[in-house]
């Protein structure tokens, strides 16, 4: 936060909304996408006065991914639609996790095995 008496500028992050059954894009698991806004602002007397820097982001429950959502969409579901999320609206921000989700037995395991170690399958 930077002050210069009584005026600042802050970042802020806020949870918008939860969408229940949807596949992941990553790990293929069905899941829970937790929408998160990101913006920046300036205020007077800790009263936000405008907005800048908006950003969406999708946060799916499974394996840790986080994915950039398109700010048509993002600005649609804070309005209370129900947009359906396609691959092509993600784009990732963390392409490094350091876990994989199995295909065959969805077994969490860790990013540098070839094979699931429970079921066999190979990645």
């Amino acid at each position: 936060m930077f002050f210069i008496g009584i005026f600042g500028i802050d970042e802020k992050q806020k949870q918008i909304t939860v969408i229940n059954n949807v596949i992941c894009p990553a790990c293929g698991a069905l899941a829970r996408f937790e929408i998160l806004k990101t913006y920046s602002y300036f205020h007077i007397f800790f009263i936000p006065t405008f907005r800048w820097n908006t950003k969406y982001y999708v946060k799916p429950a499974c394996c840790g991914h986080m994915y950039l959502l398109d700010p048509g969409i993002g600005r649609e579901i804070e309005r209370g639609g129900n947009p359906q999320i396609r691959p092509e609206h993600l784009s990732p921000v963390n392409a490094y996790s350091p876990y994989k989700t199995c295909p065959a037995c969805r077994s969490r395991v860790e990013s540098e095995y070839k094979f699931c170690p429970y079921c066999g399958s190979k990645f």
